[in-house]
């Protein structure tokens, strides 16, 4: 007989946690300290241990592939099924979210973080893996193509079929429009924003949250994700002087050119996620604004 399915409470208790605080919550996790050294990642009702093990082999080949890059990305320690429930029990990586940090932070402080923030996001594409075809590097997304414009438009075709109707059209007018080809392929976060980001005096020190949206595919699209994120609707923490220092600072790497239209596919891709009514609002401003 199936043992019945448990909470996170209970989850915890049998770590040896009961008390175990929140550190974040996600669509598919829940995250929760095991001390100060490792963390459980609880993943939601109904995940699937071979997605599990599939994240679990991803974070692997990324840590292996980070080199000596001055950040860190998480790892699986353990995997468990406990309760019916499955379990990542993973190192602790040091710092703060950078959306805390941007509510507590002033003046030259302030910029410091918003700079290295930055910055990082540009250096992921330093991040090497083992060869493979532009595509998803989680779930069942689709499948990889010799070509960044096929796998964004395949991508943005499978938003439009779970977007709110009314933002069918505009996302449908995305995937019709043809992107240029990066320049090369490389591992593309595509989460990456402050509250999926860790720093501590000044810098990132953590990179976290490698999920179903991350891919190989454009690495500019990281840094231009990077400065769509800091609008309010994502990062309420976020500051006018924040995004004017990100817009000025994607003039300086020559990306200002295409940042309109990577926000919009951006946009267009999220469009997705019906359940998260600040993300959608995102979406829905984007999307349905007049283009010229």
């Amino acid at each position: 007989m199936q043992e019945p399915m448990i909470d996170d409470r209970e989850v915890l208790a049998r770590l040896g946690a009961p008390n175990a605080p929140l550190l974040g919550a996600g669509g598919e996790a829940q995250v929760y300290a095991l001390g100060p050294d490792r963390v459980a990642r609880i993943m939601r009702a109904g995940a699937r241990r071979a997605d599990a093990d599939a994240r679990a082999q991803l974070l692997a080949e990324i840590a292996a592939g980070r080199g000596d890059l001055p950040f860190l990305t998480p790892a699986v320690e353990a995997l468990e099924e406990i309760g019916g429930r499955i379990v990542a029990v993973e190192p602790r990586l040091p710092g703060e979210p950078l959306s805390l940090l941007l509510g507590r932070n002033a003046g030259p402080a302030r910029s410091e973080l918003i700079a290295s923030y930055l910055d990082t996001a540009l250096r992921l594409r330093e991040i090497r893996l083992p060869p493979r075809g532009f595509g998803p590097l989680l779930g069942n997304a689709g499948p990889r193509s010799d070509s960044s414009n096929s796998f964004a438009t395949a991508r943005l075709r499978g938003s439009a079929e779970a977007c709110p109707p009314e933002l069918r059209a505009a996302v449908l007018l995305a995937a019709a429009a043809a992107p240029a080809e990066p320049p090369e392929a490389a591992l593309v976060h595509l989460d990456y924003f402050p509250a999926n980001v860790l720093a501590a005096d000044g810098r990132v020190t953590a990179v976290l949250d490698f999920g179903p949206a991350a891919a190989i595919g454009d690495p500019r699209m990281d840094a231009w994700g990077a400065v769509a994120y800091l609008d309010p609707e994502i990062t309420p923490t976020a500051s006018p002087a924040d995004r004017e220092q990100a817009t000025a600072w994607l003039a300086r790497a020559g990306l200002d050119a295409g940042y309109a239209a990577a926000r919009r596919w951006l946009a267009a891709y999220w469009s997705f996620a019906a359940d998260d009514a600040r993300l959608i609002d995102w979406c829905r401003r984007i999307l349905l604004a007049p283009t010229g």
